[in-house]
């Protein structure tokens, strides 16, 4: 069973509306990710441990090849950039709220900023 998003597409004066489906699959793994600190038990954690308990958690928690790709590809993506893709495309499968991108977005303790 897939999810569809209304999306508005304006274009040349005219507008309407477009069915973008999500694989619901794809979309939980979206869900895990942009909640994955939380679920995983790595927002009580810092620094190395946090990340290791999270990496861990995410490799047996993702289930789609699409969510492993997406991963790949916004890996080599810092701060702002990164947050901003995975709030696209957390909003893009229709979640409302990113909070792995807020913590991606604020500066890293100490980081002087």
């Amino acid at each position: 069973m897939a999810i569809a998003i209304g999306a508005i597409a304006v274009g040349g004066g005219c507008s309407h509306q477009d069915a973008i489906t999500v694989d619901p699959a794809y979309a939980a793994d979206i869900d895990a990710l942009c909640n994955s600190l939380e679920r995983s038990g790595a927002d009580k954690l810092q620094g190395n441990d946090r990340k290791v308990v999270s990496a861990m958690w995410l490799g047996k928690n993702l289930t789609s090849a699409d969510a492993r790709t997406f991963l790949v590809k916004i890996q080599p993506l810092v701060g702002d950039a990164k947050a901003q893709a995975l709030d696209a495309e957390a909003k893009r499968v229709g979640l409302a709220a990113c909070p792995l991108a807020g913590v991606w977005r604020a500066p890293a303790p100490g980081s002087g900023s």
